[in-house]
């Protein structure tokens, strides 16, 4: 995870820090998270392994296809198909239980890692996709606010209006313009790219 290497480098003071950092959609402040009732029966330790035996890799992928990827998806999708035989192989949803201790793993350090970046002068943008209602668009804008807008470096907060929680897989190509941009260090102005309605949007940034 971004967050833990850039704290890891600014713990070691022989390392060298990235000069840019791109951050996207994921449960980086999970307070403001909304967390799905799967989501929330995996974590209780009175369901969670009764849940995971109840669920096979393609009710699981066909779920996430359904409702964290823009446009919506079903198992047809290449996409969601490939989802399915990850989650198989090795009968991986049994693990469920088990891997999904990320999210409380992460929310005891959440808030020292965003603040480790707030000090560093790493240039981040933020990108965030827009139709995310697992870690939705509130999660950005506070971390935004709270640790990213007054932070050393250049600093740049998109959102991505025809994206979810994967706009890897949603918006690749907007994605790949925003990282080619940011690389190549220009000013920008704030601006909708290629000026379309479903455009990704520079909302704010800062330097």
């Amino acid at each position: 995870m971004g967050l833990v290497a850039l704290h890891m480098i600014a713990e070691d003071g022989a390392a060298v820090a990235p000069g840019e950092a791109v951050l996207t959609n994921a449960n980086i402040f999970l307070p403001l998270a909304n967390l799905t009732p799967f989501q929330k029966a995996l974590l209780d330790p009175s369901t969670a392994r009764s849940v995971a035996a109840q669920v096979t890799p393609e009710t699981l992928a066909a779920g996430m296809g359904a409702h964290t990827f823009m446009p919506r998806r079903t198992l047809g999708d290449p996409e969601i198909a490939a989802l399915a035989k990850c989650f198989a192989h090795n009968s991986g949803v049994r693990v469920l239980p088990d891997t999904i201790q990320y999210l409380n793993e992460r929310s005891r350090d959440e808030t020292k890692w965003l603040e480790t970046l707030s000090h560093l002068p790493v240039g981040t943008s933020l990108v965030w996709g827009l139709h995310d209602n697992v870690s939705p668009l509130r999660v950005a804008n506070f971390v935004w606010e709270a640790f990213l807008k007054e932070k050393p470096g250049r600093n740049r907060y998109w959102i991505v209006p025809s994206a979810d929680h994967y706009l890897q897989c949603d918006a690749p190509k907007e994605l790949a313009e925003i990282i080619r941009l940011t690389v190549k260090g220009d000013d920008l102005p704030l601006q909708t790219l290629g000026a379309r309605s479903d455009g990704a949007v520079l909302v704010d940034q800062t330097r």
